[in-house]
């Protein structure tokens, strides 16, 4: 029987932490975004791949609405926490809202 003789597949392209860009992505979608919401997911995911970032030390915050499933499309190796709508900005900061001198 024959075989047939070819060059290899390439590798698939790694950054510097030897992660793939599917590594910085996160699930499947089960709601519409809005159309100007995917530049954005897709910007952060790009700019962490090439920067190196460490999925495991990123944080993803969001409050409850619309938006509060949107880290579990992006980045599906980090860390998310959701909080109550309006006070992301406490949580994020560990400070009271409105924040005061």
């Amino acid at each position: 029987m024959a075989t047939i003789v070819g060059n290899p597949p390439p590798a698939p392209k790694t950054n510097r932490l030897g992660l793939q860009v599917l590594d910085y992505r996160g699930g499947r979608q089960r709601f519409a975004l809005a159309a100007d919401t995917m530049p954005y997911l897709s910007g952060i995911v790009d700019a962490m791949y090439e920067m190196g970032v460490q999925p495991e030390r990123l944080m993803k915050l969001s409050g409850i609405g619309c938006s509060s499933k949107t880290p579990a499309y992006f980045m599906n190796r980090a860390h998310s926490f959701n909080s109550v709508h309006g006070r992301m900005p406490s949580v994020a900061t560990a400070r009271s809202w409105p924040i005061t001198p």
